[in-house]
């Protein structure tokens, strides 16, 4: 992937980061970006640290802001030459979402709407011209199997990632005129990342975490599988898959 610049939003998080480190390892070069600029920041040091004299760089920025999502495609072409890839990691939730929905909070619901889904909608309207602009490229977002799979106490998680799995698939037919590659990566469980390991400290035998590592008979993916799946998205060997809703989770289900 030489030549490739790959913007990863969410970058400084355990799968972002180890996704921009597969890029790195493929010669593209990447802008690590979250909200947090001290933590880009760091993040950029440490995959510069891993990969000397590779092209790294950090550009914070609120994508849940659509003038800011808007800013930061801008200044990746001015700091790096061009956009080919875009990968979508920066999902968020809110509090009182989880749970029966009758125990949900409407008050969060446009806050999750928000985090969850409109961050991947400001993003990739943005960033369309810029991958035009470089004659074509490909968008990753990361999404979960709970939109896939009907689940109780999952409704409005549920509801997100559906819309964001179906606004993918639909963009991919879109956007391929302008050889635009849309697909979405579907994790459920990710062992190793700060979200499983609180889910498994709170309940280390029976609770969900737990439950799922017991039934995922080929393994509970890690941030490793889930960013070597994404680089191949974007990588010329990608070049025929789009529109696709790809699930990672060693096993759990067949949706």
């Amino acid at each position: 992937m030489t030549g490739h610049v790959v913007l990863v939003t969410g970058g400084a998080g355990a799968i972002g980061l180890e996704t921009c480190a597969q890029f790195l390892a493929a010669n593209a070069a990447v802008v690590v970006n979250g909200r947090d600029a001290g933590r880009c920041e760091a993040a950029a040091v440490q995959l510069r640290g891993r990969f000397p004299g590779a092209r790294v760089f950090a550009l914070a920025a609120d994508v849940s802001d659509y003038a800011a999502s808007a800013a930061l495609v801008a200044d990746v072409e001015a700091a790096a030459g061009r956009l080919d890839g875009l990968v979508h990691s920066a999902t968020g939730g809110a509090p009182g979402v989880l749970g029966k929905f009758e125990q949900t909070d409407p008050a969060q619901y446009l806050t999750l709407m928000q985090r969850s889904l409109c961050t991947l909608l400001n993003i990739c309207h943005a960033a369309l011209p810029a991958l035009r602009r470089a004659g074509g490229g490909a968008i990753v977002a990361l999404s979960s199997d709970s939109g896939k799979i009907a689940a109780p106490n999952q409704t409005l998680q549920g509801a997100t990632r559906a819309g964001a799995m179906m606004f993918i698939r639909s963009l991919a037919l879109e956007a391929s005129a302008d050889a635009i590659r849309c697909n979405c990566v579907s994790p459920t469980f990710v062992q190793g990342t700060p979200i499983f390991d609180r889910m498994l400290a709170q309940d280390p035998q029976s609770g969900r975490a737990a439950r799922a590592a017991s039934r995922a008979k080929l393994g509970l993916p890690t941030a490793s599988d889930i960013a070597a799946l994404t680089v191949f998205l974007c990588s010329p060997a990608g070049a025929h898959l789009t529109g696709q809703v790809i699930s990672v989770n060693g096993g759990l289900s067949a949706a």
